[in-house]
Parts: structure tokens; C-alpha cells; sequence
């Protein structure tokens, strides 16, 4: 009986030898392990780690991207849907009867701002797959509609952090976004 466990004993270390590097192998092939290398290289070059980070682990798809254009078009979504928001919002304040008249005129070109914000991430996402290059240029741009805001409001006089806060977000968005489609370019 002693020779027997003896015998069985050797075999469990070469188990484990055998099977730990299937392991690891198995781990490093995963579409969510693929994924998650993917946007922690492109959050590597966006300008905020870790809001690229947060902003496109928000999204249920990133698990599942597997290239580039997936990226592209989860990133370039959740643009349109901040821009869209944002100036939802922005216009609620404008329409506001609460809102001291001397603040409309800022909040108006907000408005127009991110009116072309969300035209042109619309516009990047529409032109992925046919000509990445002005996808690309569309992507970068579409932060211009919050830089456009925010001269608005300092012009304006207009201190409001939620607003001022917003447009970070959109200038963030459109730099991830700007990350990742150019990377459809090579």
C-alpha cells in the first residue's frame, strides 16, 4: 500500500505541471480577456486612463469587442448618447423659467454646439466602415461643440460645474473615440 501511494504521488506535480500553462493559455484566449487587453491599450493612449477605463466598461458590448471597429462603435455610441443628453439637458435649463434671462444667450450656443457634437459622432459612426479617415476626423471634432460651450459660457459670464462637467465628458469621449478609430486607419 505504501508503494502505491508512493507511485500515485509523483503523478500529481506532473498533473499540474502539464495542465497550470493550459490554463493560463485558455485565460489569455478569452473574448473577455482579448477585450479587456484591447481597451486598456487604447485607455493607455487616451488622455484620462481611467475615465476610458469607466466610460467603456459602462457598456455590456466591451466584454464581447474584438477589434477595433467594435471599439470604435461602442466608443462612438456612447458619445452620441452623452451629447444627446447633455444637450437635452442643456435645453431644459434654456427653456427654464427659472433660468435668469442673462444666462440664455451662453446656454443658446451651447445648444448649437452640441447640436453639431452629436452630428458628428452620428456622422463618425455612419462612416466607419466606408472611409475610417473621416470617421476619424469626425470623431475628434465632435469635441468641439463642448470647447464651443464653454467659451460660450465663460464669455457669458455662466459658471455652472454640471455643464462644465458635461463637457469634459464629450471632450473625452471624442479623444477615446479619436484613439480607437485611428488605430482603423493602419
Amino acid at each position: 500500500m505504501a508503494m502505491a501511494m508512493a507511485m500515485a504521488h509523483p503523478l500529481i506535480p506532473a498533473f499540474f505541471l502539464l495542465i497550470t500553462p493550459l490554463l493560463f493559455l485558455t485565460h489569455s484566449l478569452s473574448p473577455a480577456h482579448a477585450a479587456s487587453e484591447l481597451v486598456d491599450g487604447v485607455c493607455h493612449e487616451s488622455q484620462n486612463y481611467s475615465f476610458c477605463i469607466q466610460a467603456l466598461e459602462s457598456d455590456p458590448k466591451t466584454p464581447a469587442a474584438k477589434d477595433y471597429m467594435d471599439l470604435a462603435v461602442i466608443s462612438l455610441n456612447l458619445g452620441i448618447s452623452n451629447t444627446t443628453d447633455t444637450r437635452s439637458y442643456i435645453n431644459d435649463l434654456y427653456e427654464s423659467p427659472e433660468t435668469d434671462p442673462s444666462k440664455k444667450p451662453a446656454l443658446k450656443g451651447c445648444i448649437s454646439g452640441y447640436d453639431g457634437a452629436v452630428g458628428s459622432f452620428k456622422s463618425a459612426l455612419g462612416e466607419l466602415k466606408e472611409d475610417a479617415l473621416t470617421a476619424n476626423y469626425d470623431a475628434k471634432v465632435a469635441g468641439d461643440g463642448a470647447v464651443s460651450c464653454e467659451d460660450q459660457l465663460a464669455s457669458g459670464g455662466v459658471k455652472d460645474s454640471s455643464i462644465s462637467a458635461r463637457n469634459q465628458f464629450t471632450l473625452s469621449l471624442s479623444n477615446i473615440a479619436d484613439v480607437i478609430t485611428t488605430h482603423l486607419l493602419h
